[in-house]
């Protein structure tokens, strides 16, 4: 975590996060801004924080990850991966 994210908000991280949830793949867009509008605010701050580290990846290994077509070399990125599209009920 930054120093900036530290002394965020919760209010203002989601904001700064749901900024950063604009990308250029509509699949990407989709997952990200569902995920931020439906599940994060139920999250613990240790996995709010993590969708700060996803968000930092590039758009086609995003999709990539999204789509199952592969998976994160981070054990801890594809495990949160996991999470997202299972808690958006988007099961392998």
């Amino acid at each position: 975590m930054s120093v900036s994210d530290a002394v965020m908000t919760e209010s203002e991280l989601k904001r700064r996060y749901r900024w950063q949830c604009r990308r250029g793949l509509l699949e990407v867009d989709l997952v990200l801004n569902d995920y931020i509008d439906r599940i994060f605010d139920s999250e613990t701050a240790e996995r709010q924080q993590l969708f700060g580290r996803l968000l930092a990846e590039q758009d086609a290994d995003l999709f990539e990850w999204f789509t199952r077509r592969s998976e994160a070399q981070d054990a801890e990125l594809r495990e949160y991966v996991t999470h997202i599209l299972a808690r958006l009920g988007r099961p392998d």
